[in-house]
């Protein structure tokens, strides 16, 4: 009988962060980026990404998060490495505050979800394929987006803006040929 993680291996499933180090990942601006208690962590620095040295296009990604009160990241679909314009560059699934105009689950200048702010660990599943983002939110669909100009594959990235945040459980299906 497979456990979890085997299950998930069989499934097609990649572990994109392995819960010790950084292996994989790349800084692209001066943030204290660390692992702590199996997490990606993340609490002071110039605004910025971690992203992927590998490049996806269609593909399931699940995440856990935690950001508490006064947290503003986010996860970076599909994004170069520096972003000038996440609305027109990459799809931005922003972890902010209600008060903010793009809360948590929403894509940042595509659509608005009514989120916000939890202590508690979270998690986004996302479905990114053909121009198509779909997200959950702790299992309840909260984004289903089509873009009329797709983009094109490139990295995942891990924003710090504000705050402390906190990713764990990062993994990834593609889909399509393989």
């Amino acid at each position: 009988m497979l456990g979890l993680a085997g299950a998930a291996i069989a499934a097609g499933w990649d572990d994109l962060f392995n819960g010790r180090d950084l292996d994989g990942w790349e800084a692209q601006s001066k943030v204290d980026w660390q692992v702590k208690d199996g997490a990606i962590v993340a609490t002071k620095g110039a605004v910025g990404l971690l992203t992927t040295r590998g490049i996806y296009r269609d593909y399931e990604l699940e995440v856990e998060f935690r950001a508490p009160d006064g947290t503003n990241s986010g996860v970076f679909l599909s994004t170069p490495k520096e972003v000038t314009d996440p609305a027109t560059e990459c799809y931005e699934l922003n972890i902010a505050p209600a008060a903010n105009p793009y809360p948590t689950g929403s894509l940042v200048g595509r659509v608005r979800h009514d989120g916000g702010e939890a202590p508690e660990w979270r998690k986004f599943r996302v479905k990114v394929e053909a121009g198509r983002v779909e997200v959950w939110l702790n299992g309840e669909k909260v984004v289903d987006y089509k873009d009329r100009k797709p983009l094109a594959g490139a990295h995942i990235g891990l924003q710090f803006n504000q705050g402390r945040v906190e990713f764990r459980n990062i993994r990834i299906q593609k889909l399509g040929l393989p």
